[in-house]
């Protein structure tokens, strides 16, 4: 199976550099055409299963990517990004003016503590890597848009790396990532892969 992995588009809230998970939040015009210009890469893939998280970053940047409407995903909640309870929609800044006792707690033991209202970061690994465990076998290509949180603790999960293997990968906006599974391994073909870049290059192979 030959995975393909997008992070959803740019968003006002990424621009303001806060936490979000569940708060929801549309594509600015740069998020818009980061998704086209993916969807003008894959315009002759075929997908054979498209896996969506349910919030409108992701499908919206789906939709774009594939042409398609979300009828023809797999909404899956598994893929949401991690739950801030408290912190969501806040900077860093804010969290030290507003939350300073919860974020010393949460900067002391980043896994394992439990966001008031929210997730800890071993809890998304858990429902991540569950998750994984159900990815098909065989031939194929499906596409997975998600959040930079879930794809990077799916990377690690689909590699064998332990909880803080999260943190050896940064998913940008605007590129995919692929990973073919072959006979029980993943094996990891291109990262933060520009479409750009890309059609360069297989201009370049075919001269």
């Amino acid at each position: 199976m030959r995975l393909y992995l997008v992070r959803h588009g740019e968003t006002d809230l990424n621009r303001l550099g806060c936490y979000y998970g569940r708060t929801e939040a549309i594509l600015t015009e740069n998020g818009v055409n980061q998704a086209r210009e993916i969807g003008a890469f894959f315009k002759e893939m075929h997908w054979d299963k498209i896996v969506v998280s349910p919030l409108k970053r992701t499908v919206q940047t789906a939709e774009l990517v594939t042409g398609l409407g979300q009828e023809h995903f797999l909404l899956e909640d598994a893929l949401m990004e991690q739950s801030f309870g408290l912190f969501e929609g806040k900077t860093y800044k804010q969290l030290k003016e507003d939350y300073p006792q919860e974020l010393n707690a949460w900067n002391q033991d980043f896994s394992d503590y439990q966001i008031p209202g929210g997730e800890s970061f071993s809890d998304v690994r858990k429902r991540v890597e569950n998750w994984v465990k159900t990815i098909p076998s065989g031939d194929g290509n499906m596409l997975i848009v998600a959040h930079k949180g879930t794809l990077g603790h799916m990377l690690a999960a689909m590699l064998g790396m332990p909880l803080d293997g999260y943190w050896n990968f940064v998913f940008e906006q605007g590129t995919y990532t692929r990973v073919d599974l072959e006979d029980g391994y993943a094996i990891l073909r291109k990262v933060n892969q520009s479409c750009q870049a890309a059609i360069l290059q297989e201009e370049e192979e075919k001269n």
